[in-house]
Order: C-alpha cells, then sequence, then structure tokens
C-alpha cells in the first residue's frame, strides 16, 4: 500500500527488498556529500537500514522508500519529520545517484509540501540543507521556501542552511 503518490513516484513503508538500494545509496561518497560528509560503510548502512527504516514509517511522519513507478524500484527515501513544541516538520529528500537531474527530488518534495499544507494543514514547515548543495537549494527556491538563519558546525567545517516556507507560499506547482 502506498502512503503517496505523484506522476512518477510512490512512497510507502521500507520493506527488505530495499536494503540493496538504499545500503548502495548510502555508501555512494556524491550522495553522502551533503548530507554528513562520509559515504557509510556497508555494515553501517545495513545496520541502519533493518534498525531504522525497515517497516518505517507506519504513519504520516518519517522517510518514505521513493518508487520511481516506470521501474517499480527504490530510488531513495522522502518526506517530513515530524514536528515538536519548537520546531515545525521539516521536509527531507534522499534519493540514488543515478535519478539525479531528472526533476524527481522537486516532484517528491512538492508532493510533501502539498500533503502539509493540504491534508496536514500545518502552517509552516521547514527544511535543512548543507551549504553549496546547490541542486537542493534550488529546488527549495522554486518551492518558495526562505532562508531563515544559518547553522556553522565547526568540527566538521559544515555550514547548514535553514529554511523555512509558510501555509501562503508562492511556488509553482510541479508540472
Amino acid at each position: 500500500m502506498f502512503f503517496l503518490e505523484t506522476a512518477r513516484l510512490r512512497f510507502r513503508t521500507h520493506e527488505p527488498q530495499d536494503e540493496p538500494g538504499f545500503v548502495a545509496m548510502h555508501t555512494d561518497p556524491e550522495v553522502r556529500r551533503f548530507v554528513g560528509g562520509s559515504p557509510w560503510t556497508v555494515e553501517r548502512a545495513v545496520h541502519r537500514f533493518r534498525a531504522e527504516y525497515l517497516g518505517e514509517p507506519t504513519h504520516t511522519y518519517g522517510l518514505w522508500a521513493t518508487i520511481f513507478k516506470s521501474e517499480n524500484k527504490f530510488i531513495g527515501s522522502c518526506g517530513l519529520r515530524a514536528p515538536d513544541v519548537s520546531h515545525p516538520a521539516s521536509l527531507a529528500f534522499y534519493l540514488a545517484r543515478p535519478y539525479w537531474g531528472r526533476g524527481l527530488a522537486r516532484e517528491a518534495a512538492d508532493g510533501f509540501v502539498n500533503l502539509a499544507f493540504g491534508c496536514l494543514r500545518l502552517d509552516r514547515i521547514a527544511a535543512e540543507i548543507e551549504e553549496g548543495h546547490g541542486a537542493s537549494e534550488r529546488i527549495l527556491s522554486k518551492l518558495g521556501f526562505r532562508l531563515v538563519s544559518r547553522e556553522s558546525l565547526p568540527a566538521s567545517a559544515r555550514v547548514i542552511c535553514h529554511y523555512e516556507l509558510g501555509h501562503s507560499r508562492e511556488a509553482q506547482p510541479h508540472p
């Protein structure tokens, strides 16, 4: 059963057959470059998949297995992280490198933004991107997100940019 569907993507709970794609994605240095810096070891990726992703999420919030309809294949994890008392729900999208540059991350992001403001009736959502990740910065810009702060992480020499989008966004829907 699918939680959400867009023109080219389906989002569902992570299943055992997703493990090889998940491991390949998180051991790819280019994929991990802007989400922590270092690729995971195969052992870490397998452990994280089995401990934190397999069978998850089961409700609205979490990172959903992202399935490319035309290939019926796992290509990433996308979704909304749950809000808490001091933070709004947070949009996240991770795709395997062979699926970059096709507009799929924008399509996934747009689907979850529409879910947030439509079905969930949220007032705002957030997103965090490592500075310099041009593709993700462009996606957020096209969706109407605005930069609200920058956070320096001295230990890793990374800078995390914090974005927000209010319900009255003026972004163009994905075709």
